[in-house]
């Protein structure tokens, strides 16, 4: 009998210090509250990033391939969130990025792409606006239109110019 009470003083003593405060704090939650933090939480920075890959999502078809432009267009400044974000959001499409985790610039990948999905950012390029909202615009290249006027190098007829909505 005394082991026993031994043995379940020490299991009470386990739990009081191992539990938290806060995950006692759980149970008595406005769950509805917490969950719309914790569903936001990821998009802090660019709240309107989700609802901008919804409208891409609404404009593509399952299959479509998609390029994605965002500020920062390093691996560890924010691309790696836009590129992970938007494979999320746009299940069944090809989400391509653009570079790499080592900041390799991946110009095979802007070729292949169907659609540019340019977040926060203005690309000029030869391109048909398929639709624009939510901060960002979506974008159908035109491969091989004609040079835009100053632009006599027909390599560079189709690279674009990229500026940070910011910048503008």
């Amino acid at each position: 009998m005394l082991r026993r009470t031994l043995l379940v003083i020490a299991l009470l003593a386990l739990l009081v210090v191992c539990i938290k405060p806060r995950m006692l704090q759980i149970v008595f939650l406005d769950r509805e509250a917490f969950a719309r933090e914790m569903n936001g939480s990821p998009d802090r920075l660019w709240p309107l990033y989700p609802r901008f890959l919804e409208g891409v999502r609404a404009h593509t078809q399952p299959g479509d391939t998609i390029a994605i432009i965002a500020p920062g267009m390093a691996w560890d400044n924010g691309y790696s969130y836009a590129y992970y974000r938007a494979s999320y959001f746009l299940t069944g499409r090809e989400v391509l990025p653009l570079v790499t985790p080592e900041n390799e610039k991946l110009p095979k990948n802007f070729r292949a792409a169907r659609y540019l999905a340019a977040f926060g950012m203005t690309v000029r390029m030869p391109a048909e606006i398929v639709w624009q909202g939510e901060g960002g615009i979506l974008l159908r290249p035109v491969w091989g239109a004609a040079p835009p006027a100053g632009r006599p190098n027909p390599s560079a007829a189709n690279a674009p110019t990229l500026h940070s909505e910011s910048q503008r």
